[in-house]
């Protein structure tokens, strides 16, 4: 009788994710003392443990660990099931030839019998959700994980498909489980001994690429309310606009294009926000979006090595239910405008490296009621400055497609409970980074934003901090500009950039604090510029907890040193520049600034020629050439195609 493998392989971690830290944490406490269970492997596999108060366990082999029969009052998950499991080890793993190293890679291809035992309900519902062909990222490695458009899959064990772990309301043995399996062969297929690709599944392997439905009638709405923005400007009354975007999502919801839905609503929120005067409108922020709506739908027509379906976010659902979910906190963004004031709470789960948010609106208090700060107001039951600071466990927790997460409030289902000091320690690659030159890598290595799925924020990272190298306050930019040292090294340096926002007025000076008070580690939003990468810090982990500066506390104002964190080059003030007339023409409107327009357009064309970019020159004339024709529906598309080129320029200048 050989023992079990799928018992032996599975590490704490593993084991953390099959069922919470509290059963694993007395678990082991239980078999450090000595507390230790009966084991009796029966000849059908079945492990049968039996406990001194009378409670008997018992796990046949295939199943799930929840699945296990437990005779103790537990509906659910119990400590007896996670304590035989470390007994079994103890007593079978010192002779085992069977348990494998955890450090060896292996492919979940290996699993593809067992789908086939999975029930035909499941298979069923996998085949159906396979025939839409769905885009798949798939990492290798000791514990290979599959990334699907809505679940992530954790493969356990290299011998029992059962152990495997979707964090979907099933949790095991589920469909997304065996679009996983079959993924992974697929790609095993495609490029053998592979560390990390993305996959369109494909059952049938010489089936024709999926077809993308004829989408002209939404195209076209597109681009006609891409061209209404450009030529009238995003400050025309928003009763106008309505209409547009209106048709424009209706076309792409009919088609399934979920990304390009995604797109069109944080258009229509940032142009909203920019007539209520809300604090975070930034006219760099809607050229970026108008420009990465039409650069996605011309990258789904065009030839790339990412198919259509992909691009566009076909077959993508628009929301999960998940199970068991553990969230540590990354960070807050706020934001306030004439009618509300708004919160976004950034999570990380440290099983999948998802990263989510939870967003809430209040209404602002009348002219003669007490306000309430923003910082006190509550979401999932506690105070917003409180509940940054802690981690949650829900089983009550849906995400939408752009990673946007509703959580129930169920004291049953929903607890926020303190954080602990080394909560980001178990946060691994590639949502932590150790150094510069891995973070900027895997930002090199990310296919461009218009083509990847659509996320409600971008590129957080935890970064180390290794020492505080200065901290100036940019009096012109009202911006708190600070280089930290993240390892040994001249080129370790990163800009943390933080602009003063009226509706969070502690954050500057909280921040200031944070970084003085020799911090370990900083969370926040990533981007390049210049060749030089620049953080916008979410969170700080100092030795005192967590530091969530745009929650904190409006306190003693710290006195900073003035100076300007980045001196930037002839180059990179050119491209900043021609960037600035873009968002300035989008919220004016071209046709509406007369001839003056024109002639700062040839002006900065000259430029820019002068300056060897004929490419960006020759984009900048073509598009104003366009605003002088019969079709005014080349505007966008010349003008998206001009940000590319310059954004690109300006990230590696």
């Amino acid at each position: 009788m050989s023992t079990r493998t799928d018992l032996l392989e599975l590490s704490v971690d593993a084991l953390t994710a099959l069922s919470n830290a509290g059963f694993v944490k007395r678990a082991q406490k239980d078999v450090f003392e000595g507390k230790l269970p009966e084991i009796e492997q029966q000849p059908d596999g079945a492990v049968l443990a039996r406990y001194p108060d009378g409670i008997t366990t018992t796990l046949p082999p295939g199943l799930p660990l929840r699945e296990a029969r437990c005779s103790c009052p537990a509906t659910g998950l119990c400590r007896h099931r996670v304590t035989l499991v470390l007994a079994y080890q103890s007593k079978y793993a010192g002779g085992a030839s069977e348990a494998v190293a955890d450090a060896v890679p292996w492919c979940p291809s290996t699993l593809a019998g067992a789908v086939d035992l999975l029930p035909r309900v499941t298979l069923d519902q996998a085949r159906r959700m396979a025939g839409a062909r769905p885009a798949i990222r798939l990492t290798a490695g000791s514990t290979p994980n599959a990334r699907l458009p809505m679940c992530d899959v954790r493969f356990l064990s290299r011998t029992s498909l059962a152990l495997a772990r979707c964090d979907c309301k099933q949790a095991e043995n589920c469909a997304h489980i065996a679009l996983a399996v079959w993924a992974f062969a697929q790609g095993e297929r495609q490029q053998p001994g592979f560390s990390s690709m993305t996959v369109e599944l494909d059952l049938a392997a010489d089936a024709a690429p999926t077809p993308v439905q004829d989408g002209a009638s939404a195209v076209e709405a597109i681009v006609a309310l891409a061209s209404q923005l450009w030529l009238d400007g995003t400050s025309q009354n928003p009763l106008i606009l309505d209409t547009r975007f209106e048709k424009a999502l209706q076309e792409a919801s009919q088609l399934g294009w979920r990304w390009v839905v995604e797109a069109l609503t944080q258009l229509r929120q940032a142009v909203a926000g920019q007539h209520a005067r809300a604090s975070n409108a930034d006219p760099a922020t809607l050229l970026h979006l108008v420009s990465m709506l039409m650069a996605r739908l011309g990258a789904a027509r065009a030839r790339t090595p990412l198919p259509a379906s992909q691009i566009l976010g076909m077959g993508v659902s628009g929301e999960v239910a998940l199970d068991h979910l553990r969230l540590v906190p990354m960070g807050s963004q706020c934001w306030s405008d004439e009618a509300v004031d708004g919160v976004r709470m950034i999570w990380a789960d440290p099983d999948t490296l998802a990263v989510t948010v939870m967003e809430k609106t209040w209404p602002r208090a009348d002219s003669g009621a007490t306000p309430v700060a923003l910082r006190d107001r509550r979401l999932v039951g506690m105070p917003l400055h409180r509940l940054a600071a802690s981690q949650i466990i829900t089983r009550a927790a849906k995400r939408r497609a752009n990673g946007l997460l509703t959580v129930g409030t169920g004291a049953t289902q929903t607890s926020a409970l303190p954080l602990s000091g080394g909560a980001w320690d178990t946060l691994a690659s590639p949502l932590r980074q150790p150094d510069v030159a891995s973070l900027r890598a895997h930002l090199r290595s990310l296919p461009p934003d218009f083509v990847r799925p659509l996320h409600a924020i971008e590129h957080v990272h935890v970064v180390p901090v290794a020492a505080l190298v200065d901290c100036l306050w940019d009096a012109a930019s009202q911006t708190l500009c600070a280089r930290v040292q993240l390892a040994a090294g001249d080129d370790n340096l990163l800009l943390l950039r933080l602009r003063h926002d009226a509706a969070t007025p502690g954050a500057i000076d909280a921040l200031a604090r944070a970084l003085a008070d020799d911090p370990l580690a900083v969370a926040g939003s990533v981007s390049s510029e210049a060749g030089q990468l620049s953080m916008t810090p979410l969170a700080v982990l100092t030795a005192q907890g967590l530091q969530v500066p745009q929650l904190a506390a409006q306190g003693t104002p710290v006195n900073l040193a003035r100076g300007q964190g980045d001196d930037k080059s002839a180059l990179h003030a050119l491209l900043e520049g021609t960037m600035n007339l873009l968002a300035q023409s989008l919220r004016q409107g071209v046709r509406h600034q007369g001839d003056g327009a024109v002639a700062r357009a040839t002006e900065q064309a000259s430029a820019l020629r002068a300056a060897g970019l004929a490419r960006c020159a020759d984009a900048l004339a073509a598009a104003m050439e366009s605003v002088k024709s019969s079709d005014p529906t080349m505007l966008p598309e010349r003008l998206a195609a001009l940000y590319a080129l310059l954004h690109t320029l300006g990230n590696e200048s």
